[in-house]
This record gives structure tokens, sequence and C-alpha cells, in this order.
């Protein structure tokens, strides 16, 4: 039978990828700080035989947080060309499979681990900015979120989403955006909490749901977006 919970006193190895953007370093820092061993791959992930590869070294892991970074193209669907989409895909989806692929059988074997992919909140809401590569990205990790959590749930690993926006982060709003007087405003008016939220507050979330407090939690999508999607 598949193990409900560990030990939450346990160290445990944690995967955190692209962990100098996106949700990155908060996630690192917060992992770190609990007494977790953390392996931060900085690099964007290449290929599925150079993920494979990176799990064999370093693996098996306990807890991976497929944290994917992609630039967000601002432009009309029209002028999303194949190179465009493609860039997307090969950055946000892609590597989400290879991920899977390389590090559930382990957990499976185990009857344990936790996998946490931050998405993004504009795979529930669109942005009022034409981004339509970037949502479709992210919708699609959405969608395999909860296909994989329900094939893997009765092994007793568990795959659940984060849905971020407005979060200081390096990638999509960092120092020189939120400091912006405009952009400050502009974030009173769209975000119902009225500020930004940390990165510790977005990395707060992706350690709950990794954690054996979130032992019955499988195929969620947790916004954390301080009310955006609201509307």
């Amino acid at each position: 039978m598949a193990a409900v919970a560990g030990d939450e006193h346990a160290p445990r190895r944690v995967l955190v990828t692209d962990a100098t953007q996106f949700l990155g370093p908060g996630v690192v820092e917060r992992f770190r700080a609990e007494g977790d061993e953390v392996v931060a791959v900085e690099e964007p992930l290449a290929s599925r035989a150079s993920v494979r590869g990176l799990v064999a070294e370093h693996g098996p892991f306990d807890v991976v947080v497929a944290n994917l970074e992609a630039p967000i193209t601002v432009a009309p669907v029209g002028e999303h060309d194949d190179a465009t989409v493609q860039h997307l895909i090969d950055r946000l989806v892609h590597p989400l499979f290879w991920l899977l692929d390389a590090c559930l059988p382990a957990m499976r074997e185990a009857g344990r681990g936790a996998v946490v992919v931050p998405t993004s909140a504009t795979a529930l809401r669109s942005s009022s900015h034409p981004i339509a590569g970037y949502e479709m990205a992210r919708a699609a990790q959405l969608q395999l979120v909860r296909t994989v959590a329900r094939e893997v749930a009765g092994d007793g690993v568990r795959v659940n989403a984060v849905a971020p926006n407005f979060i200081e982060n390096p990638s999509y709003f960092p120092p020189e955006t939120v400091s912006d007087p405009a952009f400050v405003e502009a974030v009173r008016r769209e975000v119902p909490a009225q500020r930004l939220g940390s990165g510790a507050e977005a990395a707060a979330t992706v350690f709950w749901l990794a954690s054996p407090e979130a032992s019955y939690v499988h195929g969620a999508v947790l916004p954390v977006d301080g009310g955006w999607r609201l509307g």
C-alpha cells in the first residue's frame, strides 16, 4: 500500500529547475531553510537524455519543483510565428514531460514523492495583454499536472501546481518593474489585494504542497495571485 506521508522532520532530496528564474530563488531558499538537500539547476533543460542523466547522477528525488521559465511574447496571435510558439513549448512543455519521465519511476517504486509545477494564473484567466503563446504553454502544463496526478495518485505520489501572478521574481516582475510608480498604480487597480506578492509567499505555497500536510492533495492548482484571477 502507498504511504500516506513521510517523516516531516527527515531531510528530503529536492530538485529545483531554472533555479535562478521565476519562483526558483524563493523556492530554493525556503527548502534549504527547512533543512532539505536541494539540487538547484540553473541552466535550461536541454533534452530528455540530459534530464535522465541529471536524475541518474543526483537523484532519486523526494520532491521535484518543475520551475520552468520562458520569456513572454506580447503580440497579437497572428504575430506569434512558428519559431515563437515552438520556443515556448520547448521551454515550458517538453521539459515537464522529461522531468516526469525521469523522476516519477523512483517515486512510484518508493510509494511516495511530490511534484510541484509553478505555472501561471494567466492559464486560469486571460491577461489583458496579448500573450496567447505563453498562456497556451502554461495551460498545457496545468492539464499535464491534472492528467499525471490521476495516473500516479494510487502509488502515493502527488502532482500539483501553483498558479502565480503579480509575484516579485527576476523573470517577470524584476526590481526595475516593481519600482515603477505607474506599475505600482496598475497593481492597485488590477489586483484585489492591491499589492505584489513576494517570492517567499509563493515559495511557502510550493513548500506546503510538497509537505506531508498536503498528503491528500492531488492534481490541485493553487492560485497565488492576490485575487487577480477573480477579475
